[in-house]
């Protein structure tokens, strides 16, 4: 398929900084249009960025995590199918509320986007190798934009696939999850894959509604897109 209009080098001719925090840095970027007018946008950006590789001119600062459960291959099938996914819930002072999202975090200085998926979800949910959890990177993505008209975060989608039967899932002595300090409030859940779409807005409505809990929209709309290829 191909784009109507051709995609243009655009030269950002200032990069001014407005402002800093602990964690956040506020930017004015100027630049020329096609046309040669002058615009100007405002966004934020991470204090702590990983490095622009040379051939790239995209950051990925963090990793989200898409871990599937399925169980243990019964002998006479080929395939065992993925029944469940891995979630956490936390409290999000920006949105004064809860969140339901896919685990995630930053990645470490020289740290692969795949190692660094790997690492989250031991401290957030507790599956781990190390401890003894069969689990497979299936799939790294490319770099994706978070909010492109807010800031200039990227990330990598990783999709991990553990190996696990439905009793050792609920039993939360077979996961010891490290959270870090501002993660004080973090949760874990197995949402189960079927109805994702109806599940996630149920428990939504359970916590109190969305005033009370949130739906991540990376999460909302990887659920979308199960619910329409089915």
């Amino acid at each position: 398929m191909m784009l109507e209009k051709p995609i243009v080098d655009i030269k950002i001719e200032e990069d001014k900084n407005l402002g800093a925090g602990r964690w956040l840095t506020l930017h004015e970027l100027t630049f020329k249009d096609p046309s040669g007018q002058e615009r100007r946008w405002e966004l934020c950006r991470r204090a702590r960025r990983t490095p622009i590789p040379a051939n790239s001119t995209t950051s990925v600062d963090a990793v989200d995590v898409i871990a599937v459960i399925k169980g243990p291959l019964e002998e006479t099938a080929s395939k065992s199918t993925p029944t469940h996914v891995v979630l956490v819930v936390q409290y999000r002072p920006a949105v004064k509320a809860f969140t339901v999202e896919f685990p995630s975090g930053l990645i470490d200085p020289n740290e692969e986007p795949a190692e660094a998926a790997l690492r989250e979800l031991a401290e957030e949910t507790g599956f781990s190798q190390k401890a003894g959890h069969k689990i497979q990177v299936l799939k790294t993505s490319v770099p994706i934009a978070y909010e492109p008209g807010l800031t200039d975060s990227c990330s990598c989608a990783v999709l991990i696939e553990i190996e696990m039967d439905e009793k050792e899932l609920f039993n939360s002595d077979s996961r010891q999850a490290k959270p870090e300090d501002d993660e004080w409030s973090l949760q874990v859940i197995m949402m189960p894959l079927k109805d994702l779409l109806q599940g996630l807005q149920d428990l939504q409505t359970s916590a109190g509604g969305p005033s009370k809990l949130v739906l991540d929209s990376r999460l909302y709309l990887w659920a979308i897109g199960r619910e329409m290829s089915a």
